[in-house]
């Protein structure tokens, strides 16, 4: 091992071995360096790093936390912990309007709430997360964390979460993508996905 530190894919995510020959400064730098030639590839990534020797004190995980976030990485240390960074979208209308649109997709560490309807023109990516007290309308599909007050409404349903009121709906299998868009909502104390319009549902 000639550099500082290796990147390894695995089935669980992906590796970083450190190098203990190389200085905490040269090992940190390299890891930026890495990270920002290839920051579309690691922005939201899951990674685990392997100290191989190397010394991890309270100073180390804190520049880690500061060079990871920067790419809105959640890391665990191997022996130490897991430190997962939740970049948090604040609501910055004023309270007369009831409605925010989010002009892009919800890529994964992101939050988003507001206390009203949101509308989303993307995806939500597994690890991103949407709560309104009101509806969601995403133009995309939703395969990360969703909770409605009062409907949801997306041409694809693939939820790691889903919430509406008090119901939950889950992580259903046969859930997928349409070519109309679809609203759930609580009918009978249960959630029911049916096409806009149209009676036929799903109901979990």
């Amino acid at each position: 091992m000639e550099q500082p530190a290796i990147f390894k894919g695995t089935l669980e995510g992906i590796t970083v071995i450190l190098n203990p020959a190389f200085s905490k400064s040269e090992i940190l730098s390299f890891l930026e360096k890495t990270l920002s030639e290839r920051k579309v590839f690691f922005s939201g990534a899951n990674i685990k790093v392997e100290p191989n020797g190397v010394e991890i004190n309270e100073e180390t995980i804190k520049e880690m936390e500061s060079l990871f976030k920067r790419f809105g990485i959640t890391f665990t240390i191997e022996g130490i912990g897991t430190f997962a960074h939740k970049e948090k979208i604040e609501n910055k209308e004023t309270p007369s309007q009831k409605t925010i649109v989010i002009p892009h997709t919800i890529r994964s560490g992101q939050i988003i709430s507001h206390n009203g309807n949101i509308v989303i023109l993307g995806d939500i990516n597994e690890g991103g997360e949407v709560n309104a007290s009101g509806n969601i309308y995403v133009f995309g599909v939703i395969r990360g964390i969703v909770s409605a007050g009062e409907s949801i409404v997306s041409l694809g349903f693939t939820p790691l979460r889903m919430t509406i009121g008090k119901i939950v709906f889950g992580n259903e299998s046969n859930a997928k993508t349409y070519r109309k868009p679809r609203i759930a909502k609580v009918e009978e104390g249960k959630i029911v996905i049916k096409v806009l319009g149209e009676k036929k549902s799903l109901r979990r």
